[in-house]
Parts: C-alpha cells; structure tokens; sequence
C-alpha cells in the first residue's frame, strides 16, 4: 500500500515505464493500464518527433501529470475507504448517501483514466463538502 516514483522517468536516452516510472498503491490496480498508456503514449511521442530526445521528455512530462491525477485521486479514495476515527466515519456518513443518489461523485478515474477532472471541487463533491 506503497506509492513509488521517479521525478523525470526519461534522461539520456533511457525512458522508464510502467512500475519502474512508478506505481501507485497496488490496491487500486492501475500497474497495467498505466503501463500500456505509458507504451502508447512513449511512442506516439516518438512516432511523431524526429528529435527523440525533445520526444523522451515531452513522454516525461505528460506522464508527471497523469501520475500525479492517479495519486491525487486514490489518495482521496484511501482516505474515504480506509480512514479510520470519527472525521472519517463523518465524512463517509455525509457521502455515501449522496453517492448512493449521484453515483457520478464517485471519482471514476480508475476505470475511465486520469484524464479526468480531479480538482478540489472533485475532491469536494466526492467527500459530500458541497
């Protein structure tokens, strides 16, 4: 129930993907599809470039910020699911019947993929805050 990452998974020539970029909490199993993206989206960078360098890191970039929206978004899920004490059986309380009624507050970035909103309003709405 560890994350893991490197800061920049591309230097000198060498892209990491898949786990070895980095992995979020394997509880939420993203290691595959986040794999497979990081393949697709590695050689569409290379396909499209004919400078490979400009082309490893422009993959570097853009699998920081989808990396980033998977961890933001399974760390909101860790704590809605596995917090423990009072704030955390309030906030369940608050939004479990809300999600009951609009189902689409349930952040669905595992299924449907980073490339959705998760911003502090998603957080919010998610938690029952608005």
């Amino acid at each position: 129930m560890t994350e893991h990452w490197v800061d920049h998974p591309y230097r000198d020539g060498v892209a990491l993907i898949g786990d070895a970029a980095g992995a979020t909490d394997p509880t939420w199993g993203q290691g595959l599809s986040m794999t497979a993206r990081d393949v697709r989206v590695l050689a569409e960078n290379l396909v499209d470039s004919d400078d490979w360098d400009a082309a490893g890191h422009a993959y570097a970039h853009a699998r920081d910020s989808y990396f980033k929206a998977c961890m933001t978004v399974e760390d909101w899920e860790f704590d809605f699911f596995f917090g423990q004490g009072a704030d955390a059986d309030a906030r369940r309380a608050r939004a479990l019947p809300l999600i009951m009624q609009e189902p689409d507050r349930f952040p669905d970035h595992g299924a449907s993929g980073p490339d959705l909103p998760c911003d502090d309003r998603v957080r919010r709405r998610f938690f029952g805050e608005e």
